[in-house]
Parts: C-alpha cells; sequence; structure tokens
C-alpha cells in the first residue's frame, strides 16, 4: 500500500519509525519531537482545514503526548519524500526550540560524566 510507504520513507527521514495501525494512539509516526500524523494526497481538500486540523492540534494531548508538537506532513505523490511539507503551528515553534535545546544539553551533561 502506498500510504504505508509514505509513512516508512517519512518516519525514516525524521529519524523514527511508523507506528503499525494496531499500535497507533493518535499519530502515524514515532519521531523525536513531533506529533505527526502523515497525509499523502494529490491535493489538499477542505476536508484538512475542518475536523482534521482540529483532530491533530489536539490529538497530541489526548494521546499523553502533550511534549511534542502536533504536525502534519503533507506528501504530494511523485514527489520526493524529502520535498514534503512539515506543518505545525506558529505558536509551538518556542517549544520546539526548548525541547530541541533541552535534548542538546542532556547530550552534552552525559558526555561530560
Amino acid at each position: 500500500m502506498r500510504w504505508k510507504r509514505v509513512e516508512r520513507e517519512i518516519a525514516r527521514l525524521m529519524r523514527g519509525v511508523r507506528i503499525p495501525l494496531l499500535g497507533r494512539q493518535g499519530c502515524d509516526l514515532d519521531v523525536p519531537y513531533f506529533f505527526v500524523e502523515v497525509k499523502s494526497r494529490k491535493s489538499i481538500g477542505e476536508y484538512l482545514w475542518t475536523d482534521f486540523l482540529d483532530q491533530i492540534l489536539t490529538g497530541a494531548e489526548v494521546a499523553g503526548e502533550s511534549e511534542k508538537v502536533p504536525a502534519i506532513v503533507l506528501h504530494r505523490p511523485g514527489l520526493k519524500y524529502a520535498d514534503a511539507l512539515l506543518c505545525f503551528r506558529v505558536g509551538d515553534l518556542d517549544r520546539l526550540v526548548e525541547l530541541i535545546q533541552e535534548t542538546k544539553r542532556d547530550r552534552q551533561n552525559t558526555e561530560m560524566r
């Protein structure tokens, strides 16, 4: 199935793994920093801006992943996987930067021990 391949390739690029359907609790990928839903469509219809967008933006909190930034990866069939778009709220940018800085500090502290 094409959508599975898209999810696997996006997960690989984001240094994570695809979560099988049976093990999912709201997101498609287990990747650092992000609670990710992947969509691969020829065109992004109005559904993305209605209920679906609300679902993914609140999904991380419901699934107990509130420390991660909710995001959507939009892939268009025929394009390279690396050219997919990663979309998240502008208001979450500060949180993303903090998460990255915390990870960097933790690595530095571990290396100093």
